[in-house]
Formats: C-alpha cells, sequence, structure tokens
C-alpha cells in the first residue's frame, strides 16, 4: 500500500511542475505548476480573438482533472483586437501584463477587480476607456498604461502606488478630456504626475488620509479652480500647482514648512495666498507670474530663493523675518522692471534687510525701519525713485554697497552714529538730495559715495578728523554752493585735506545746542574771508543752510559777533512745531540743558540723563 501511494504522489508531483499552453473555452492559457495565464491568439493565422466584441475571463479553468486559478492576463494577450469592445476579469488577476490590451481601439468597458496588484506597461494603451477605477490592492501601474484613451472619469483608490513619470504617466495625454478625477478615502499619496495636463479637470478633493504629495502632480490643470491640502502638510512638492492657470486662492495648511521649486508657478490668477508661521523655506519661483495682490512674509522664514515672487502685481509687501536669504539682482524675490509695489513695511523684530529686496520699487514713496535694524543690504533700496525720505534706526551700522542708489527722489539723508564706514555708491546717482548728515563716527567714506548728487546743498560731516575721499566720492556735487558743516575746532583741517578743501563754503558748527522757552540755537562758524572773498566784495553775509531738526521750524538766523575780516558766528533758532510741557531742566540757569541731533532727531542732555523734545526718557 506504501508504494502505490508513494508512485501516485510522484504523478501528481511531476504533472503541477509540467507547464503547457492550452485552449479552453475560445480562450489560450498557459498553464503553469498551480496558476493559468492568458496568452496571446496561439491559433495559426491569429483568427481567433480578432472576431471576438466581448471577452470574460474565469476566475479558474480545469484541465486534465486540474483547477488553475486565473491570475494574470499576459504580455499582448489581446493586442490589436480592434473588435472587442468588453472585457470582464475576475479578482482573481493580479497582474495584467505589458501591452495586454494594447490598441483595442473599440475597448470601451472593463473591470478592474480589488486583488489587482500590477497593471504593466502599456497595458491598455490606446483604448477607448470612459471611465477607469483603480483598485486599492494597485501598487504598480506600469508607464503608459492608460495612455491614448478618451476617458472623462478616473476613481484612484491605492494608498500608495508607484507610477510611470512625466509623458510617461498612466494617464497622461496632451488632450486630456479627463473632467473627474476623485481620490478616494483611505489614499495616502498622490503620486507625482498623476494628473498633469488634465486640462479639463476643474475639481480635485484630496481625501483626510493624504500624507504625501507627488511633484508635477496636478501640473497645467489649466481648468482647476479649487483643491484642497491635507491639513497635516509640510511640504509642497516641485512644480505641485504648476501652469493652473484658473486657480484663483488656495488655502495652505497651517502645518506647512516648505513650499518648493515652481509650485505656483504661472497660476496667473492667484490672487491670495495666507503663508502661515512655521514656513521656513519658500525656493525658486515658487509663486513666479502670479496675480498677488499683496504679500506677507512670515517672521519664520530663512530662505526665499531666486525669482519667488517675480512677476506679480504685488501693491503691498509686509516684512517679518529677523534674517532671511534671498536671491540677488534680478533673481531677488519681488523683482521687477515694472513694479507696483507702493507699500513695504518691515516688522518691528527685523534685524537684517537682505541684499537686493526693494530693488527697482519706483513707486515706493516712504519706508518705515523697526529700531532693532542692524543691517542694510547692498542695493536692498536701488533704484527707488519715488523714496522721498527715510529714517534710519540708531542700530542700523552696517549698510552695503549702493544700498539707496539712484532713489532720485530723496531730499535728506542721516547716516546712524556709530557707523564707521560709507559704502560705496550708497547714495549714487541720489540727484534730488539736498542734505545729507555723516556722524562723528565715520572714518571712511568709499568711491563713488556720493556721485551724482548734484543738488547737495549741504554735508553735515561731524568728524573730527577729515576721511581720505576721491573726487569720485563728490564727483559732480557743486563744490561752489554746496555747504561743508564741520566741526567747529576743526575747520583748518578740511581745508587742508584733498577733495574737502575744495568746498567753496565751511562752516564750523558748535557740538552742542541751547534750548530755552521752546527755541533750539545752533552755533555755526563761518571760514574765514580769504577762503570765500566773494563776501569781502559783496560787503554782505550770505546765510548758511539750515539743518532739518524733526518737531521743529527753522525762523532766522542771528549774528552773534564778529565781522567778515574775522569770521562771523551765527545762531540758527528754531521754533517748536507743537507747545510743550517741558521739564524744569529745559530752562533752569543755574542747569542749562543742551540739545544733540542724533541721526536727524533731538534729544535734551541734562545730568547726564537724555530726553526726548516732549520730556520723556529716552531709551
Amino acid at each position: 500500500m506504501k508504494k502505490i501511494t508513494l508512485f501516485l504522489l510522484a504523478i501528481v508531483a511531476s504533472a503541477s511542475i509540467w507547464a503547457e499552453n492550452v485552449k479552453i473555452n475560445g480562450i489560450y492559457y498557459s498553464l503553469g505548476s498551480t496558476t493559468a495565464q492568458v496568452i496571446s491568439d496561439q491559433s495559426s493565422d491569429k483568427s481567433v480573438y480578432s472576431a471576438y466584441t466581448s471577452v470574460t475571463i474565469p476566475s479558474s479553468v480545469t484541465y486534465n482533472n486540474y483547477t488553475y486559478p486565473v491570475t494574470s492576463v499576459g504580455t499582448s494577450a489581446f493586442e490589436g483586437c480592434s473588435n472587442l469592445q468588453s472585457v470582464v476579469l475576475p479578482s482573481s488577476v493580479t497582474v495584467i501584463g505589458t501591452d495586454a490590451f494594447y490598441g483595442c481601439v473599440r475597448l470601451e468597458r472593463v473591470n478592474l477587480e480589488e486583488g489587482l496588484t500590477n497593471i504593466n506597461l502599456r497595458a491598455f494603451y490606446n483604448c477607448k476607456l470612459d471611465t477607469i477605477v483603480i483598485p486599492s490592492t494597485v501598487t504598480s501601474i506600469g508607464n503608459g498604461a492608460f495612455k491614448g484613451n478618451p476617458t472623462k472619469a478616473i476613481v484612484w483608490k491605492p494608498a500608495n502606488c508607484s507610477i510611470g513619470s512625466d509623458d510617461s504617466a498612466p494617464f497622461y495625454s496632451t488632450s486630456s478630456q479627463v473632467t473627474s478625477f476623485v481620490f478616494a478615502d483611505g489614499v495616502e499619496t498622490v503620486p507625482a504626475y498623476i494628473c498633469k495636463n488634465m486640462n479639463l479637470l476643474d475639481t480635485i478633493v484630496l481625501p483626510s488620509s493624504v500624507r504625501s504629495l507627488g511633484q508635477y502632480a496636478f501640473m497645467n490643470c489649466s481648468k482647476l479652480k479649487s483643491i484642497n491640502l491635507p491639513v497635516t502638510q509640510k511640504t509642497l512638492p516641485v512644480s505641485f500647482l504648476e501652469g493652473c492657470t484658473s486657480l484663483e486662492s488656495i488655502e495652505l495648511p497651517a502645518t506647512l514648512t516648505t513650499i518648493n521649486t515652481d509650485a505656483f508657478y504661472g497660476c496667473t490668477k492667484l490672487a491670495h495666498v495666507n503663508l502661515h508661521e512655521g514656513l521656513t523655506t519658500i525656493n525658486l519661483r515658487a509663486f513666479y507670474n502670479c496675480k498677488l495682490d499683496s504679500i506677507i512674509i512670515p517672521s519664520t522664514v530663512t530662505s526665499i530663493g531666486n525669482s519667488a515672487f517675480k512677476n506679480n502685481p504685488t501693491k503691498s509687501i509686509v516684512w517679518l523675518p529677523k534674517t532671511c536669504s534671498i536671491g540677488s539682482d534680478d533673481s531677488a524675490p519681488f523683482y521687477s522692471t515694472s513694479s507696483q509695489v507702493t507699500s513695504f513695511v518691515f516688522g518691528d523684530s527685523v534685524q537684517v534687510i537682505p541684499a537686493y529686496l526693494c530693488a527697482n520699487m519706483n513707486l515706493l514713496d516712504t519706508i518705515v525701519l523697526p529700531s532693532t535694524l542692524t543691517t542694510i543690504g547692498a542695493y536692498s533700496f536701488k533704484n527707488c525713485s519715488a523714496l522721498k525720505g527715510i529714517q534710519l534706526p540708531e542700530g542700523a551700522t552696517y549698510m552695503g554697497d549702493g544700498a539707496f542708489m539712484y532713489c532720485t527722489s530723496l531730499k535728506s539723508f542721516a547716516f546712524p552714529e556709530g557707523k564707521k564706514s560709507l559704502p560705496t555708491s550708497v547714495l549714487e546717482g541720489c540727484t534730488a538730495l539736498e542734505e545729507v548728515f555723516i556722524p562723528s563716527s565715520v572714518t571712511t567714506i568709499n568711491q563713488d559715495a556720493f556721485y551724482g548728487c548734484s543738488a547737495l546743498r549741504a554735508i553735515h560731516n561731524l568728524a573730527f578728523t577729515p576721511q581720505t575721499i576721491t573726487e569720485r566720492a563728490v564727483y559732480n556735487v557743486n563744490k561752489q554752493t554746496c555747504i561743508l558743516y564741520v566741526p567747529m575746532d576743526y575747520i583748518d583741517l578740511y581745508r587742508a585735506k584733498a577733495v574737502w578743501c575744495d568746498f567753496l563754503n565751511i562752516i564750523g558748527v558748535a557740538t552742542d545746542l541751547q534750548f530755552e522757552d521752546q527755541l533750539i540755537t545752533v552755533t555755526y562758524l563761518k571760514a574765514d574771508a580769504d577762503h570765500s572773498p566773494h563776501y569781502m566784495e559783496s560787503q554782505h553775509w550770505q546765510v548758511p543752510y539750515a539743518p532739518r531738526i524733526e518737531g521743529f521750524t527753522f525762523l532766522r538766523w542771528e549774528v552773534q559777533s564778529g565781522d567778515l575780516s574775522d569770521g562771523i558766528f551765527l545762531q540758527a533758532v528754531y521754533q517748536a512745531n507743537e507747545p510743550t510741557s517741558a521739564p524744569a531742566v529745559y530752562t533752569n540757569p543755574a542747569n542749562p540743558a543742551q540739545k544733540l541731533i542724533r541721526n536727524g532727531a533731538v534729544y535734551i542732555l541734562s545730568d547726564d540723563q537724555l530726553y526726548t523734545i516732549d520730556g520723556k526718557l529716552a531709551h
């Protein structure tokens, strides 16, 4: 009995490893050891399949009393069956092979059942499928699997599925007809390129289960008006919504930290987007050529890539980062050759203005800088031709080259005390500039600092030691009419210093101010008559240009003493613009207060305490 049993087992084993191609109920199969695969027409003239208009694949076939589950449709099984209109697949099929239904130009209906895992290359290429439902069990779809179909509706159920890229994506078409694409609950990954070029798709709803978004996923969906993003999303991928020219607004999740390159490139109707605190990185061209009217950059942003907001019709910008790296020159984030920005507000905690940040904003007429500012980057306000005035905080002692170059409406400029060097071309081409204040701390004035400032009427240089400068530093400044104000006791040093000595009018100024009964007086000394012979001939005094003092109006010059041959002492008298409740130290004859000008503002110094002009203790 043992011998017979063993012999029977041996026969079964040999049958299970034997394979052959067989035809069962009009369909050819390749029988493996335990499973069957549908294969191509094996007839000599390939005429069997070509006549079929519909095919139903059974879940199993029986051959020689052995049942084989049908688990796959093989390579090119029904390729070119131009009469085939419908196919029914069983849930036992896990793989649809390469080119399985390639060129079945009349194939309109096929059911893909749960249990299917792989749809290989060009499986349904150039068919006529109107609706496609991808089961949740599918994990891989090959290049061009559904390419060339006139599909209008797609339902996508896989949690995670790899697909072909770019023009090899499964549904790619240069003239897509898809109007509905539904992502089912349970989807965790939106694959890269999945809906690229679906230019009739107007709405996308992503389920809450989505955790990952692929690059180029909705690129060139030109009719897309609405899409929601997962609330837990941290990164927007490269070119995620690039070219979605109908998208007008989008709500970004508060969890977002990175917006990648070209994410919204060319979304020409995108007029509103809210960037939340927590965002750190906005990469290259992220919002290039959109329609953003106003932009608020959160304080948490540390990096903005080249041309991130270029070619937007932006009118208002709020800048909150303490410090942030950006692209330079014409790659700066807001750069435009025809900027429309009229308002640029810096937050109270900003420490660094990056190079080129506001360059070419030629409609910007006012800038208010925060007291926290320490650094103004190179060319940061270059070509801000409407900018009329700017107040630099005391701590802003670092300034890059050309920071205010070609600000052709700027009339007055005061460098903050503590600054040691005036950068190259810092005020070059400021053709309306009438007055500039250089604090005593400045030891170096670089090339072209005031190049082309042809309207300069007064330079207030409070340095005790005249700086060494070249002629280019004050090129095209009229030294016959521009008055050089210097510390009273150091006039001779300026008269002996190259380039400075070329100024016809050098006037000494006291280092303090006198204040009584709401009047400020500033004492000046005119250079001796030998340096200005015009006054000897005319026998009359040409009064100096009075400096502007915040909160006060200049009234008159008063001659205090001297004559034309000895030099003349003058006092500039100012009236407070508004009545003040000044502390007693202002008028106490026993303890007269001194006035100091710092960065264009007036302060009262008394008993080693510094007060603002309205009597508050200065900090």
